[in-house]
């Protein structure tokens, strides 16, 4: 499928191939004064799927939590924000989804940020919210992967629909080199969110399990 989006004049324009990789929506007080909405909703798609028209410029910020680079590429002319990149992840670009400009677009599937969440704002029971994980997340920037580890198997025995814990978890336990809990916990991230398994395929945090062939098997890849 071939979608397109632009910014408010139309100078702007991005082409983009398949399905994104994830499409979530983002309550930080940073996405709120850019989007000057309560929340930001963006799509990822692998870069190679992405072709972009027209001159833009860029405003670079560095995230709340751990100093992580943000690079956002505006219209020179409207002003309108159309995509981003994240640190050193070259791999995806994030496009504002309402640049798309069409309200049948896939829904997101994760919030982040709840705890600066507008309390009127009512989302739907079916996104996962990022309070489970927000508790292991200074863990894992610290690179404590092995605490991550070993609360997070027991968190997502808790909240076994939520993909993007057990995705989150199965990194830090590649990352501590737990192999075989990594693949488990990715396999049921992966039954439970089919949009994963591009973010997986290019995610630097399983390099140390990224020649295994059941890693290979999950993310699509020939062994």
């Amino acid at each position: 499928m071939t979608r397109e989006a632009t910014c408010s004049c139309g100078q702007l324009r991005l082409t983009v191939e398949g399905e994104p990789v994830r499409v979530s929506v983002c309550q930080c007080l940073a996405c709120q004064r850019r989007t000057g909405s309560a929340f930001g909703v963006q799509a990822r798609f692998p870069a190679a799927a992405v072709a972009v028209n027209g001159s833009h410029a860029e405003y670079v910020r560095l995230s709340d939590e751990g100093g992580e680079e943000r690079r956002f590429r505006f219209c020179p002319d409207c002003g309108s924000t159309v995509f981003y990149t994240t640190g050193g992840d070259t791999d995806l670009i994030a496009v504002a989804v309402g640049c798309f400009g069409d309200p049948l677009f896939p829904p997101p599937t994760i919030a982040v940020y709840e705890s600066r969440r507008h309390p009127w704002l009512a989302l739907p029971d079916e996104i996962e919210r990022d309070d489970a994980w927000g508790e292991l997340r200074p863990l894992y920037e610290a690179g404590d992967y092995a605490a991550v580890a070993d609360r997070g198997s027991h968190l997502v025995e808790a909240h076994p629909t939520y993909a993007e814990l057990a995705y989150n978890v199965a990194c830090c336990e590649s990352l501590a080199g737990r192999p075989d809990d990594a693949i488990r916990h990715l396999r049921l991230a992966l039954e439970r969110s089919e949009s994963l398994r591009s973010q997986a395929a290019v995610d630097g945090d399983f390099d140390a399990i990224r020649e295994r062939p059941d890693f290979r098997g999950l993310v699509g890849q020939p062994a």
